[in-house]
């Protein structure tokens, strides 16, 4: 390692609290080296706090501003950040929400988390622009449907909970109904609309299994097999755009 990259090593050891090995490079004509430490350590907490706050704006809705940025202090110093971007940041905090004894009580919380961050991590995908081939599939030979695979759009994700979290973040950021049932099961599909808006589609346990059998590559005559019902659910997925080509499982 060279010496640059051990004082910055020192140095980001130092904003996390271990500052013996970093004070002695620190120097200020006004102020102690301690003092001035703690001010990029202040800067760097709050600045992983405010990624956090924007990442989980319902959960921080939910908890109230005083416990998320005490919870978001302790994750920063927990969790530090490995990489130079703070895009990928935060993927733990659900999970680490979940764990603290003052949350045992709430025990949507993790969930309400972990659907935020799937959110902002379908906002990154790529802008679907293929649509359902209607004609194309119409013209399909009777034999070809026995290896037809349906294919989902590329800019959706799926997401389950055994936790409303849908409507528990509607109603902390959009004004929804209040939640009664904590133990409703959540069935969604994650679409990213053009405008970047991320759009969290309700589905039922039926349609959800039959569009991650497809998102799995597993062949619809396969799917139908196992839930006759699953030809009901097409019409749906592919007017809602989670449909958007076929393939073959013979290419």
């Amino acid at each position: 390692m060279s010496e640059l990259a051990h004082r910055q090593q020192q140095f980001a050891e130092g904003l996390l609290g271990q500052s013996e090995a970093i004070l002695p490079h620190v120097h200020s004509r006004l102020f102690p080296a301690d003092a001035v430490l703690q001010v990029y350590r202040n800067h760097f907490i709050l600045s992983l706090g405010e990624v956090l706050a924007g990442s989980y704006p319902a959960v921080k809705a939910m908890v109230g501003e005083a416990f998320f940025d005490a919870a978001a202090r302790g994750f920063v110093l927990a969790e530090p950040l490995c990489e130079g971007s703070v895009m990928h940041y935060g993927a733990g905090f659900g999970d680490w929400l979940a764990g603290l004894p003052t949350t045992s009580e709430l025990s949507w919380l993790g969930e309400l988390a972990r659907f935020e961050w799937a959110l902002e991590r379908t906002s990154l995908l790529a802008p679907e622009v293929r649509h359902w081939p209607a004609e194309r599939v119409a013209a399909l030979p009777p034999a070809a449907w026995q290896t037809l695979v349906l294919i989902p759009a590329c800019d959706l994700l799926l997401f389950d909970s055994l936790r409303p979290v849908e409507a528990l973040w509607q109603m902390a950021l959009h004004q929804g109904e209040v939640v009664h049932d904590l133990a409703a099961p959540t069935w969604l599909a994650l679409k990213k609309q053009p405008d970047c808006r991320v759009l969290p589609l309700r589905l039922s346990e039926g349609e959800w299994r039959l569009l991650d059998g497809c998102r799995q590559g597993i062949a619809l005559s396969t799917l139908l097999a196992q839930d006759p019902q699953a030809a009901e659910y097409l019409t749906r997925l592919v007017t809602l755009g989670l449909l958007v080509d076929v393939t073959s499982t013979l290419e």
